[in-house]
């Protein structure tokens, strides 16, 4: 099946991104979004400053996924936090070879569906209480994509791609069965795609740089330069990844390079800011479920200790309760 319509769900940094990148490609390209930002996105569409070159684009936009069809690929791209609402009302976007792609942060609740390990089929309590989420996916048609981009929204609400474009594409249990043709729709509109012989591999790595610096950056409102620059604090961040590694071996998965090499590395990051970091700005709430919690309640099945990471998970909690009071 060819590839031609495209509806991303949730167009906020990177689906905003993607959904420009996309029609520039020439695909047909939607969003479904909350019923407040219709009006808006229909008249001023999304644009999007990338690496000098100012871009413009105008999906087609509606909050009732009726209003737009079936669909030959779905990308959902609202965060952790929106999911349970999300899961049950994309329905109507699927038709019987539509395939989906969910951009995740963290260990999203697919990860145990197709993982050879010691807790293979695990339903995860930390993102999938009940089953809420999962029960509104099918697997056969389920891909979970990994990136690697940073894209920050700027006062005026326009994008603005910062560093960085990888992305990796899997299914849950790693079967290819499909995989080139998807993998085709994100090159063609400019990302680094690859589909590696193990998703669960890149989920994972990923996860060890957002469990530090998401957190950290959100309980001190600082950017990842300011981060790096004090000792202390980023001897915090090597002791956070150190959790996260542990629990990755743990899962019999690469933990990567020691945290130094990683600090090392990371210091020629720019005044960037992390999604959490952005999300605490504006009040919204955090991926701290994805990226904390379920480290701990797999750490508690390895038998893994974790105190750090529980800490942070606490101090966030608070500190998430606050902001989104003052909002109010």
């Amino acid at each position: 099946m060819t590839v031609s319509n495209v509806c991303i769900v949730g167009p906020g940094a990177i689906g905003g991104m993607m959904a420009v990148k996309l029609i520039k490609a020439g695909f047909n390209v939607s969003a479904l979004v909350r019923p407040a930002r219709v009006d808006a996105m229909t008249v001023e569409g999304i644009t999007l400053h990338d690496c000098g070159e100012i871009l413009h684009a105008k999906p087609r936009v509606a909050a009732v996924a009726s209003q737009l069809g079936q669909q030959d690929l779905v990308v959902v791209t609202v965060k952790e936090t929106a999911l349970r609402d999300v899961a049950p009302a994309i329905s109507p976007l699927i038709g019987q070879d539509t395939q989906v792609v969910q951009i995740t942060n963290g260990i999203p609740w697919w990860f145990f569906e197709g993982f050879e390990g010691p807790l293979q089929g695990l339903q995860l309590d930390s993102v999938d209480r009940d089953g809420l989420v999962s029960e509104h996916f099918d697997l056969t048609r389920h891909i979970g994509g990994v990136i690697n981009c940073g894209v920050s929204r700027r006062g005026d609400g326009s994008l603005s791609h910062d560093h960085s474009n990888q992305l990796y594409l899997g299914r849950p249990d790693n079967s290819r069965i499909g995989m080139d043709r998807i993998a085709e729709v994100f090159l063609v509109s400019g990302y680094n795609t690859a589909v590696p012989e193990i998703i669960h591999q890149h989920v994972m790595t990923k996860l060890l740089a957002n469990i530090s610096f998401n957190p950290v950056s959100a309980l001190t409102m600082a950017t990842l330069d300011l981060l790096l620059k004090d000792d202390l604090v980023a001897d915090t961040l090597v002791e956070l990844m150190n959790e996260a590694r542990a629990v990755t071996k743990g899962l019999g998965l690469d933990p990567g390079p020691l945290p130094d090499i990683r600090q090392k590395t990371s210091r020629t990051l720019n005044a960037s800011k992390t999604s959490m970091l952005q999300d605490m700005e504006r009040g919204a709430p955090l991926e701290i479920d994805s990226i904390l919690a379920t480290v701990i309640e797999v750490a508690g099945l390895l038998d893994v200790h974790v105190p750090l990471t529980r800490t942070m998970y606490g101090m966030l909690r608070v500190r998430q309760q606050i902001a989104l009071a003052a909002k109010v």
